[in-house]
């Protein structure tokens, strides 16, 4: 199904028109039932919550949770883990993603399904049922450490660093050791970027070394950005060199991406990428519904990497921002309503028709802030079909058929600002001429189309 389709139930919990928030619609009643949800938000926010070991009161855990957390807390009893620290964290992610995937797909719960909470509460707990089993002098404690080590946010690895002085008072030593090694970005090295052909699909990659060897690469990470319709990570994992990493997302992204190579990553460029990768995020704490597995089992690993990676690509930013993209974005529109004037395009009041029409493409043209200028031009057919969808399923026809009507010559304008070859350019063009075809109707009973959460370009 595409993302923008809201007619698809979907368990609570889940975004229901797109992963993105797209602010306040001007069709009148999209705009009542936005403001009602705004207000149950705010209600459901003010309820009293669960007392949390870190912020009593302020986070909130379901009633199926803490099933779950020791389904998963058994098994890390029951398992051997391994000294290294980067198998550790593949180790505890594959626990947690997997008991956390089961859910999502089980016929309930139906609520809760919030995975950064689940993961920080199951952290909690874990940390508790280490903390007694020391004090009962029992023998799961090291296990216990392992698996918090490998699952812990940048919250809870302070509170594990803590945990030092009640070691070293009975004069033990976990694995991994004290100070746990956590990795950071390498030092000297470049973060390098990709991106398909289209231009609004990314891999970011960058080396992570332990502290004991910090100009050493320990190993790869890698993050499969969509910036398309939408902004989210579709992937993201461990590789043994950059090459590994660019080959597996060819493979992934299609024919957009067969020719896209690797080039350093400007700073300002490579924080806006990670947006999606770190808490507080819409995708830290929703679901989809079609995330595989192994996206769940990466899940804690790709948010603490992003982490260390933003904050290290922040000491590097200049301290002017970049040229305003917006007022890029603003004169190449209107350059474009210049370039088409005396253009009717089947609608009455010329141009100022055509900037209402445009306007209306722009409000869910994807994201609402796109990393750069190139990515808000990109027009692959996935993202048209979804813009055409929301178009369709969110305004009266009447302001969306004039809208439909412009698509063919608004994907042509973006097809020549990023430089498609003819191949994809007629592709892109295609889809903007079905959905011109397809004009909307009061009655329109829009069908669900299945694209799988990685999905080729």
């Amino acid at each position: 199904m595409l993302p923008g389709v809201a007619s698809k139930k979907r368990k609570p919990g889940k975004p229901t028109q797109r992963r993105q928030g797209k602010g306040l619609s001007g069709n009148p009643q999209r705009r009542a039932e936005q403001l009602q949800g705004r207000d149950a938000a705010e209600r459901l926010r003010q309820q009293p919550r669960s007392v949390s070991r870190s912020a009593p009161g302020s986070r909130r855990t379901w009633p199926w949770w803490e099933e779950s957390h020791q389904r998963v807390l058994a098994q890390v009893r029951a398992t051997e883990w391994p000294p290294r620290l980067l198998d550790i964290e593949t180790l505890a992610g594959q626990l947690a993603g997997e008991e956390f995937h089961a859910r999502v797909n089980a016929p309930g719960p139906g609520t809760g399904l919030t995975p950064a909470s689940w993961l920080r509460t199951l952290a909690e707990t874990a940390m508790d049922a280490m903390e007694a089993d020391l004090a009962d002098g029992g023998k799961d404690w090291s296990r216990l450490w392992a698996f918090c080590c490998g699952l812990a946010d940048e919250e809870h690895a302070v509170e594990l660093a803590a945990e030092a002085d009640e070691f070293a008072d009975r004069g033990v030593t976990p694995v991994p050791c004290i100070p746990v090694p956590w990795y950071q970005p390498t030092e000297g090295s470049d973060v390098l970027v990709a991106r398909d052909a289209y231009g609004g699909r990314f891999l970011v990659t960058a080396p992570f070394s332990g502290p004991a060897r910090p100009a050493a690469a320990d190993h790869w990470y890698a993050w499969d950005l969509d910036w398309c319709a939408d902004d989210l990570v579709v992937a993201a994992g461990v590789h043994d060199s950059a090459d590994a990493a660019l080959a597996e997302w060819r493979a992934a992204v299609g024919p957009a991406a067969a020719t896209a190579g690797f080039v350093p990553c400007p700073p300002d460029l490579g924080v806006r990428l990670l947006a999606p990768a770190l808490a507080g995020s819409l995708q830290a704490d929703s679901v989809w519904g079609d995330e595989p597995a192994e996206f769940f089992r990466e899940f804690p690993r790709l948010f603490r990497r992003a982490a260390a990676l933003t904050v290290s690509l922040g000491r590097m930013l200049r301290r002017q921002p970049s040229a305003g993209l917006a007022d890029a974005r603003d004169a190449a529109i209107e350059d474009f309503l210049d370039c088409h004037a005396g253009h009717a395009w089947n609608l009455p009041g010329a141009r100022g028709a055509a900037e209402e029409a445009l306007e209306l493409i722009l409000a869910e043209w994807g994201p609402d802030a796109s990393p750069d200028e190139r990515t808000f031009y990109a027009c692959p057919p996935h993202r048209i079909e979804t813009c055409a969808s929301v178009l369709r399923d969110t305004y009266e026809p009447g302001p969306v058929n004039k809208a439909l009507l412009l698509f063919p010559a608004w994907v042509q304008w973006c097809a020549r600002r990023t430089e498609l070859d003819s191949e994809l350019a007629d592709r892109a063009l295609s889809a903007a001429r079905a959905e011109a075809a397809s004009l909307a109707s009061g009655h329109r009973v829009i069908p669900e189309r299945e694209v799988p959460f990685r999905r080729p370009e």
